[in-house]
């Protein structure tokens, strides 16, 4: 396990013991940071779930997580619907299933995970949670954990706006966020920078330029997938 990973979870051990907790509920942006938290238990007993969304791309629907809203993120996505629910919404299931006391989400600040980490807080205030939510952000590059108590009551409202409307939001957001919406609202456009980068580079081998993509654009978040069909679609 990441070093840097163990001695915040220890920092977090004398901090927030109750964390730990059966009732709590731990969800992570991705796959291979679940299985680090599951495998090793780093939370204690409490449950663990991954989120393995790119919000960022592709069209979704008001209503998050129904029939409609797989039907379309999994057709974004050029995947059957059994397959989504597979990835995507099988392994929520705790999220759907359990009333937990207090909910702990653990995304990063690049624009990938801030987008994936919008759309998780408007589906609890379309569940109607009452329970406490956390938010444990972190930078890729370094796992500093920064710990903020959320109030749920508006991002419904950011959520359609931003994701469905592809409008700034007039509500009063983390400055993380609020930059992440910049970002994801900047790469709608068809002149967006990393088109224009991929233009100048095209020549590159594809890793070559992937590699680049990675280190010229961080706060972006994209991964492999992501890159690949901006290079394909712009050569």
């Amino acid at each position: 396990m990441d070093i840097s990973r163990k001695m915040e979870v220890e920092k977090l051990k004398h901090e927030k013991k109750d964390w730990f907790d059966k009732d709590v509920l731990h969800i992570l942006n991705g796959q291979v940071i679940y299985e680090e938290f599951n495998e090793n238990r780093l939370m204690g007993d409490a449950d663990y779930a991954p989120f393995n969304e790119a919000m960022c791309v592709n069209k979704t629907t008001e209503r998050i997580f129904d029939a409609e809203f797989i039907n379309v993120r999994a057709s974004g996505h050029h995947v059957s619907v059994n397959d989504y629910i597979q990835r995507v919404i099988d392994p929520l299931e705790s999220l759907f299933k359990k009333k937990q006391q207090c909910i702990v989400l653990w995304f990063g600040e690049d624009m990938f995970c801030q987008m994936n980490l919008l759309t998780l807080l408007a589906y609890l205030e379309q569940s109607g949670y009452k329970g406490q939510v956390f938010l444990n952000s972190f930078r890729e590059d370094e796992f500093k954990v920064r710990q903020t108590e959320l109030k749920l009551g508006h991002y419904h409202s950011v959520y359609q706006e931003v994701l469905i409307n592809h409008r700034k939001p007039a509500t009063e957001l983390l400055p993380v966020m609020y930059q992440a919406i910049d970002i994801f609202l900047d790469m709608l456009k068809e002149d967006n920078a990393v088109v224009k980068f991929i233009s100048k580079n095209k020549d590159l081998p594809t890793s070559e330029l992937l590699k680049k993509l990675f280190e010229r654009f961080p706060t972006i978040g994209y991964g492999d997938s992501q890159y690949l069909e901006l290079i394909n679609r712009t050569r």
